[in-house]
């Protein structure tokens, strides 16, 4: 029997992986280089489908003792986490029907984290108020010029919507999450920050929409916003989400934060940051952080964050509010007091020891961010590279007689290598956007009958 070539049972081994890695990813040895370089979104079962939705078959999701942590829309699924309003830290260990079981972790201490990111040259805590990032910057006369503020919104699932105020739970077009976007907006701009509310359609309300709306990021970024938010609600009992702030009741916000992303232990932080000072400023405005399967297009920035504003049960007044209660933790976040309109809560914020005089934390330049995260690709690159060096050696019957043709190899390719990315280049982009199109639908769909399948076979069981 002919023995296989080293390369073709190399590219075997990897295809196998990569096989884990879409059908079980919390079983692939692969799994931080897979998702470093996975380019198009993965897409779980994200939301309950319609029929349970109207049927009000939420996800509950409970403690080791039976205790309610949450309620959501929002498929949950193994290893998710979910940080609660009181800071428990919960991760999900069984999931049986809609009831997902977590066990309690830790109770978190929101900025912590920030030492440590901050060694890796990703977060940059700025001395006092005095070094605001948002200083006046010299123009080209030598002159201060106020510099830029700028903040962009759009909304991935357009259609979704609040049922006793707009009659229905989805619109084809732009539901009511679009008033509530406007209302975040507007607050905003009354603070002197100029904003982006991107309305661009991405239906219909599909595991595709995350590709479409990823356009909408690309475009974003070119702009050079500070931050950008995806705006959506979730579906759940009107009570899940309902909050007395400031003696008014609002629906309460939720963050989701992609786990598959390079950027996710940065976004995570940015996440933690927010909370923590809505807690500061706006006691329970915040509802939790779900840390969920997928990216988001959090890969794309790390300053990308999901925010779900009430649920469709909730009237869409409360989630407006909310949302214009949360433009002041953006606004002091990322510009200082001096945005915070309101004296009184500006004089609290400079008065308490957490902050201690200084500006809440700021992330890098965006190409400060990039290259951390680049220094993290090429460490992956390395590893994968020792790695099939050392699969050729563990396979290959006759290692010392093929060592110098082996390298000999190497050095062909390598020198052939600027070619080999220039046609790449020019391939790419025409047959790039295809493949990822017909491959993210193609897994969809067959996760979406696995899944079925997976229901079936329970229901069976529990016959």
């Amino acid at each position: 029997m002919l023995k296989k070539p080293f390369y073709y049972r190399l590219l075997l081994f990897l295809a196998l992986l990569l096989l884990v890695e879409i059908f079980n990813p919390y079983l692939s040895p692969l799994r931080p280089a897979i998702h470093a370089f996975w380019f198009f979104p993965l897409h779980y079962h994200e939301e309950i489908p319609k029929e349970d939705l109207l049927a009000e078959r939420y996800y509950r999701m409970l403690d080791e003792d039976g205790r309610e942590i949450t309620v959501t829309g929002r498929c949950i699924h193994v290893g998710e986490r979910y940080l609660t309003s009181d800071n428990q830290l919960y991760e999900v260990f069984k999931v049986d029907g809609h009831t997902a079981w977590a066990r309690y972790l830790e109770t978190v201490d929101l900025f912590a984290g920030r030492e440590e990111l901050n060694d890796q040259g990703l977060l940059k805590v700025f001395s006092s108020f005095s070094h605001d990032p948002a200083e006046p910057v010299q123009d080209e006369d030598g002159g201060e010029q106020e510099p830029n503020k700028l903040v962009a919104v759009y909304h991935t699932h357009n259609a979704e919507s609040y049922v006793p105020t707009d009659g229905t739970d989805s619109i084809n077009g732009r539901g009511g999450i679009h008033e509530v976007g406007h209302s975040f907006c507007e607050a905003m701009e009354e603070k002197g920050i100029d904003v982006i509310h991107d309305e661009t359609l991405h239906l219909p309300h599909d595991p595709g929409a995350y590709r479409r709306s990823r356009e909408t990021v690309v475009k974003l970024l070119q702009r050079n916003p500070d931050v950008i938010f995806d705006i959506h609600r979730d579906a759940a009992p009107p009570e899940t989400y309902a909050e007395k702030v400031e003696g008014e009741w609002v629906t309460q916000i939720q963050f989701v934060v992609g786990q598959q992303n390079q950027n996710y232990a940065v976004n995570r932080q940015f996440a933690y940051d927010l909370k923590g000072y809505a807690d500061e400023m706006y006691p329970r405005l915040v509802k939790g952080v779900f840390h969920a399967h997928g990216n988001y297009n959090q890969d794309l920035t790390p300053l990308n964050l999901l925010l779900e504003v009430g649920a469709h049960t909730n009237s869409r007044p409360p989630a407006e509010e909310a949302a214009a209660l949360f433009s002041d933790v953006v606004a002091f976040y990322f510009y200082g007091p001096e945005a915070i309109e309101d004296e009184e809560l500006r004089q609290h914020l400079e008065s308490e020891e957490i902050y201690k005089g200084t500006i809440p934390a700021r992330f890098e330049d965006p190409g400060g961010v990039n290259r951390s995260v680049w220094r993290s690709i090429a460490v992956i690159l390395l590893l994968v590279a020792a790695g099939a060096v050392g699969f050729f050696f563990l396979n290959n019957p006759q290692p010392k007689e093929e060592t110098p043709r082996f390298w000999k190899s190497i050095r062909k390719w390598g020198g052939e290598l600027p070619t080999r990315l220039q046609s790449l280049a020019d391939r790419a982009l025409t047959n790039l956007r295809w493949g990822i199109e017909e491959l993210d639908e193609d897994i969809t769909a067959l996760r979406g009958k696995l899944q079925s399948l997976i229901d079936r076979l329970q229901g069976r069981l529990r016959d």
